[in-house]
């Protein structure tokens, strides 16, 4: 029996057939496309996968060479929380272990004086500046111990700063060494001064001479007086006023000379340069005289103080005006003129000592500074060396030149202002 479907079953199977088709050809798209997307993926975790790999390949090399260095290297928080640091830096505290560092606070090992300092440094660093500084710490096994910090910003993949990245070497070695040289230098100032006490010794007991001198005149006269009843109560007082008088200028002599020899300096301390130089004259004053040098002093009117140790500044002053003395012993009494001058120039205090010697030829004057050059013919041409140290340790300079008008030379020192906020221990 033949059947014959209806015409609507038949465009119904036709349209399942079409679908099926359809869904036979987009599942063969899809996988066409998954397959794709799996080569992707799968190319895309193996770049990942070798980045990663080689990132972690940067950073162990980054650490092996971090642990080799001889140096300290550190991480840090804000509030001075250590949260790494390496093997030469835990050694360098005087750590055994990481957990005897890590986890604990820089301050505590930073000597207290520093702290304020190295909290503005870490505040800089945290602000994106990079920065250095030297300071003191006390080891965990209780050494102190000079140390000096370079500091920069350890940002994150968004630019923020996360860390404190700090690169520290020890140099107490260096600081031992520079405290030796100035020990040294002290020493030698010291024993300059006294030479020059010794050479200006003829002078300095003619001028104690005569203030004593002058007492005893005044005291042979009163007793004179009052042995004769002669003297009225106003001549003796009048006598004995004179004999106060001198007696004061003696010691006032006597106490600058003690000073000025004296082995130990006094702190940096703000200072009046009119009354260093006036303490200096009062020295070397007597020796301008005997040598008919014609002394002028130009004081700038209220001469901001400086910052300084009174005896070096002293010496430096006296060194410059006996070598300025010195060289006029060639030239005709009426020409021997010195001038000195206080004033202040881009920030800095300046002294001049100018004289109207024969001046120096180039070559010399290049050299006047360097240690054992003199054109003395006794002298040991240490004088302005250990001049120009002194002044170099108050954050000055020391030069000479010709003068710009007629012969000799001008000694230029500066220094710095006692305005400035500066920490000279």
């Amino acid at each position: 029996m033949q059947l014959i479907a209806h015409p609507s079953i038949w465009a119904l199977l036709i349209a399942v057939l079409t679908l099926m088709g359809g869904l036979v050809l987009y599942v063969s798209h899809l996988n066409r496309r998954l397959r794709h997307s799996k080569k992707v993926l799968e190319v895309e975790i193996g770049e990942r996968r070798r980045a990663e790999e080689k990132s972690a390949e940067n950073e162990n090399r980054l650490r092996q060479i971090i642990a080799s260095e001889p140096e300290c290297v550190k991480l840090q928080t804000q509030d001075g929380i250590l949260l790494e640091m390496n093997p030469a830096g835990l050694s360098m505290m005087g750590a055994h272990r990481s957990n005897e560092i890590i986890g604990t606070s820089v301050y505590d090992l930073i000597v207290p004086k520093f702290r304020d300092e190295y909290r503005a440094l870490t505040t800089r660093v945290f602000a994106g500046e990079s920065d250095a500084m030297e300071f003191q710490i006390i080891s965990l096994r209780g050494r102190r111990l000079w140390m000096e910090t370079h500091a920069v910003p350890l940002r994150d993949g968004r630019n923020r700063v996360i860390a404190l990245l700090g690169i520290t070497r020890d140099i107490t070695v260096r600081k031992h060494a520079e405290e030796e040289i100035r020990l040294h230098y002290r020493e030698l100032a010291h024993a300059s001064r006294v030479n020059t006490m010794g050479e200006m010794a003829s002078g300095l007991a003619h001028e104690l001479n005569q203030p004593l001198a002058a007492i005893a005149n005044y005291s042979h006269g009163c007793l004179r007086r009052i042995r004769s009843g002669t003297g009225t109560v106003d001549d003796l007082t009048c006598a004995i006023e004179q004999v106060c008088s001198q007696a004061d200028r003696a010691a006032e002599i006597i106490r600058s000379l003690r000073s000025f020899v004296n082995k130990e300096d006094s702190p940096f301390r703000p200072l009046e340069l009119k009354t260093i130089v006036r303490e200096a004259m009062l020295i070397v004053g007597p020796e301008a005289y005997a040598h008919q040098v014609d002394v002028t002093l130009k004081f700038m009117p209220d001469m901001p103080k400086v910052l300084g140790h009174a005896i070096q500044i002293e010496q430096v002053v006296l060194n410059l005006i006996r070598n300025a003395v010195e060289v006029m012993d060639e030239i005709p009494f009426m020409l021997r003129y010195l001038e000195l001058r206080t004033f202040v120039e881009d920030d800095l205090a300046v002294v001049e000592v100018r004289d109207t010697g024969p001046g120096l030829p180039g070559e010399m004057l290049a050299r006047m500074f360097d240690p054992f050059f003199t054109t003395k013919a006794t002298g040991m041409g240490m004088g302005l060396a250990i001049c120009r140290s002194i002044v170099e340790a108050h954050g000055g300079s020391l030069s000479a030149f010709p003068n710009k008008e007629g012969n000799g030379l001008t000694l230029r020192f500066t220094l710095r202002l006692a305005m400035e906020e500066i920490s000279y221990e």
